[in-house]
């Protein structure tokens, strides 16, 4: 992914009760590189040159589209219900589900979409992996370049009122969509960004660690997390009560309290590197492994 790591973590002793369990466990058919939630009951899954969807109830899998080049490393829900993905070699397309329909294709980056976010008005952003960030308009097929790195763009937060969050290499912009303007930076290595419930960003470190960053005018580093992850940190998802899971290219997942920066949980039950994390729903949350185990978590 581009981030380096040499920090070790020193695993938490504590053994209060409440922490996740694991409720449920499932082989998928292959690999497994993103995740959605579509519904209490199905999960989208983005693999390699396919598109799935997985029936919780029934452990029915349903293929949406087995064509697709290379794999699938970003998924999000628009508000009509539709789902888009970013591909390894740059391609976003439109899906209904139920209909197993791609709707449409847009070009424009020429390597791997990391995120999507939807800005609403049909206005879509990505984050890819040659460096650029574009928006796109999913009526019109027009697309409109925002940023150029010098690094990869990893992560896109939508702070609202025409404000946007990214991530590249060591550094994390402030933008203004209006202007299409640079306003602040601050110089930390980052590769997920999550906007949190209370407004704060969460930021997971390319040396595994967990930042809490507050963005006004200006991006402060709002709390640190003196441990983590041996590595980089891929994903975060938010749960009830102030508790944050985030994921990384290890075996195990980590519990946070963001109102106590010395608690921290390892998560165990996968026995290889976890592909992906998403939310299902109040503190149930989905992983998948390497080795294409699933495991529903509570």
């Amino acid at each position: 992914m581009g981030c380096s790591n040499e920090r070790t973590v020193e695993k938490s002793s504590e053994k209060n009760k409440g922490y996740p369990l694991c409720r449920f466990t499932h082989t998928l058919p292959g690999e497994v590189n993103s995740m959605l939630t579509l519904n209490s009951n199905t999960l989208i899954l983005g693999g390699n040159n396919q598109l799935l969807s997985f029936d919780l109830n029934t452990k029915e899998i349903t293929v949406i589209s087995n064509d697709i080049k290379k794999r699938i490393d970003s998924l999000i829900k628009i508000p009509d219900g539709k789902i888009i993905s970013g591909g390894q070699l740059g391609e976003i397309k439109m899906w209904d589900i139920e209909n197993k329909k791609c709707l449409l294709t847009l070009e424009g980056h020429t390597s791997m979409v990391w995120d999507l976010k939807y800005l609403g008005n049909d206005k879509l952003i990505s984050a890819s992996d040659d460096n650029s960030s574009k928006i796109w308009n999913i009526k019109t097929k027009k697309m409109e370049n925002l940023y150029k790195a010098k690094k990869q763009i990893s992560s896109i937060v939508d702070l609202g009122n025409n404000k946007l969050l990214l991530s590249s290499g060591k550094n994390v912009f402030l933008f203004n969509l209006d202007t299409k303007d640079q306003e602040c930076v601050i110089d930390i290595a980052v590769w997920y960004l999550l906007k949190l419930k209370n407004g704060d960003i969460a930021a997971g470190l390319c040396n595994g660690l967990l930042y809490i960053l507050e963005v006004t005018d200006e991006i402060k580093i709002k709390t640190k997390f003196p441990r983590g992850h041996k590595k980089i940190i891929n994903l975060i998802i938010e749960l009830e009560n102030n508790k944050l899971v985030t994921s990384s290219d290890e075996n195990d997942l980590i519990l946070w309290d963001i109102n106590d920066t010395e608690s921290i949980y390892m998560i165990k039950g996968h026995n290889n590197l976890i592909k992906s994390l998403c939310l299902l729903e109040g503190n149930k949350f989905a992983s998948v492994d390497k080795d294409h185990i699933l495991k529903i978590w509570e």
